[in-house]
């Protein structure tokens, strides 16, 4: 990514910082299942589900990712500009919040937070 495409980028993250609210409310069985690195953020914003979870945790994933959807596309269309350059500039954040112990996908696969380690950063990330 070019430095004017990183630039943007972060111009985007940091509009962005207010996004908490409902598109990021977990419930009970996530934030367990986040906490066990079951479930995890990911590079395009949205959050992924790793290895074995409930049908109630697999749902409560789905209607997170449909509510951060709406609010990307929400976002995307106030700004003009594309719903996946939102998604990706709010993943820069997300990732940012992965604790030790939690999963993450920088888009080549799971991994772990360990002890020590750096917060995950997106290629894409200024």
């Amino acid at each position: 990514m070019t430095r004017r495409g990183k630039l943007i980028l972060g111009g985007l993250g940091v509009a962005l910082l207010g996004l908490a609210g409902a598109a990021w409310a977990q419930g009970g069985g996530v934030s367990a299942a986040m906490a066990a690195g079951q479930v995890g953020e990911r590079a395009d914003g949205y959050l992924g589900v790793r290895g074995s979870v409930s049908d109630a945790v697999k749902a409560e994933v789905e209607q997170i990712n449909i509510k951060r959807r709406a609010l990307y596309t929400s976002r995307a269309q106030e700004r003009g500009v594309a719903v996946e350059a939102i998604a990706a500039a709010t993943a820069c954040q997300a990732m940012q919040r992965v604790g030790v112990g939690q999963a993450y996908n920088l888009g080549g696969g799971w991994a772990v937070r360990g002890a020590g380690d750096a917060a995950p950063k997106p290629a894409n990330c200024p």
